[in-house]
């Protein structure tokens, strides 16, 4: 009988090859990666805060620095672009009204409807487009737009924009009339008083501005309001 072959053991693996220990990066090195952060990262603020300055509405600090910015910005990174609104407002305007029972037996003090909406706004983080816009937009957009400094319509929307601002009115109006003796059931007529003041240009914000008044007169609040006749001598405050 022949005797049995005894097979070869497998060959051990390789042994894990180990990489060199590195030498540590020299301390200069570390501080020059991070001067050069700093420095591309101020340069690219400074760079988005000139192109801000470039495309916004003018104002006081790019006035101030015009000339460092005109260098920085022309030629190369001219802007044919604006930020914002194209033409920003450049008047302010208080929007008040009072209203009357017929016949102005009994009359309301004004009331400021816009600082109603200014202090709806105040300290507000979110605030609605109706406290920012509606009033505002009423005025300049409606009213102002469809009628002549006589109060006649100018356009086939007068009487609309007319009544949309009275709506708006009352209905800030309706929950304080009362306690100053006019009911918002008995609400006959309403007068509307508008002060505009212009916003000092940015060369000189301290500048004080005159302001103008334009009052709406008297008229009732809906043409479907009846009245039941005045006794003579009967007329508007």
């Amino acid at each position: 009988m022949s005797e049995p072959i005894e097979e070869a053991p497998p060959p051990l693996p390789d042994p894990p090859h180990t990489a060199p220990p590195q030498a540590p990066r020299p301390w200069w090195s570390r501080v020059l990666l991070g001067v050069s952060v700093l420095g591309i990262s101020a340069l690219a603020l400074y760079h988005l805060g000139i192109t801000f300055l470039t495309n916004s509405p003018t104002n006081t600090v790019s006035t101030k620095f015009a000339t460092p910015i005109s260098k920085w910005v022309y030629p190369w990174f001219e802007q044919n672009w604006r930020l914002f609104a194209p033409n920003p407002m450049s008047q302010n305007f208080t929007v008040e009204a009072r209203v009357s029972t017929d016949c102005y037996s009994s009359v309301t003090p004004w009331y400021n409807l816009s600082q109603m909406d200014y202090d709806t706004i105040a300290h507000n983080p979110f605030p609605g487009h109706t406290e920012q816009n509606e009033l505002r937009r009423a005025w300049t957009d409606g009213y102002a737009a469809t009628h002549d400094n006589s109060d006649v319509g100018t356009s086939g929307r007068s009487d609309m924009t007319r009544q949309y601002l009275v709506n708006i009115a009352l209905e800030r109006i309706d929950p304080r009339s009362g306690k100053d003796g006019v009911p918002a059931n008995k609400i006959m007529n309403i007068e509307f008083r508008v002060t505009t003041t212009d916003i000092a240009p940015a060369e000189t914000p301290k500048q004080v501005m005159q302001p103008s008044v334009h009052i709406i007169p008297w008229r009732q609040v809906s043409p479907d309001a009846v009245s039941y006749g005045c006794p003579n001598g009967s007329v508007a405050p």
